[in-house]
């Protein structure tokens, strides 16, 4: 699996060094993966919140010309326009004393007064959203807006998820290349050590057989009579 087979001492102990240096960073990856989910998940709440915020602001923002002409009808279509979207519950919008100017909520199909005990219970799990609303500085009155942070929060998620799926494919043709060059070049490599350790016992073999024949020679009468002879 290793290739290890045919190679010498030093090269198993190499490439085996090589493999736990990979195993060591695909765990380190791992642990990575996971420290950077957690950090997502931290994310998207926090941008849950700041988009649940955005959108109270902008409802402010565009009540400001019909309270400070206190229209009340456009005040009235602002508040239904807002409950036409799912992630809000209900919405009202109160002048500078206090008085509320317009409701509206889609929390229950009933027509529930704003007052009612069971629009209020009806709205106890969410969390209304407070903005003052100003104009040139001065403060026209303020809007209140129920809000499902859940629906938010998924919003975000799955685009968040989208763009993680990307990611991981991304990583995964990555991996996938690099594995496929690396396998090529271990076949290769490997192929390479085996040969040289074998024309290295092949060398040694030569020069040790070599060494004998010249050994031998020399221990002949007839090598000893040559080395002898002076001429």
């Amino acid at each position: 699996m290793f290739h290890l087979k045919g190679l010498k001492k030093s090269h198993k102990i190499s490439r085996l060094l090589q493999i736990g240096i990979a195993l060591a960073l695909i765990s380190g990856l791992v642990q990575l993966w996971q420290s950077s989910l957690l950090q997502g998940q931290l994310l998207l709440k926090s941008q849950t919140e700041k988009m649940a915020r955005l959108l109270v602001q902008q409802t402010a923002y565009g009540a400001a010309p019909a309270l400070q002409l206190q229209n009340d009808e456009q005040l009235q279509w602002l508040a239904s326009a807002l409950v036409a979207d799912p992630k809000v519950m209900a919405a009202a919008i109160y002048g500078e004393q206090g008085t509320r100017l317009s409701f509206a909520q889609s929390v229950s199909e009933q027509a529930l007064e704003p007052d009612s005990e069971e629009l209020k219970q009806a709205l106890a799990p969410y969390s209304p959203y407070v903005e003052a609303v100003l104009q040139d500085g001065r403060n026209l009155g303020y809007v209140e807006v129920y809000l499902d942070p859940k629906l938010f929060f998924e919003e975000i998620r799955e685009a968040h998820q989208l763009n993680m799926d990307q990611q991981q494919l991304m990583l995964l043709v990555a991996g996938l290349i690099g594995m496929l060059l690396a396998r090529a070049l271990s076949f290769k490599r490997a192929h390479f050590d085996r040969r040289k350790a074998r024309i290295n016992r092949i060398r040694k073999a030569a020069n040790s057989g070599a060494a004998e024949q010249s050994q031998g020679s020399a221990d002949s009468p007839d090598g000893q009579e040559k080395a002898n002879d002076p001429t």
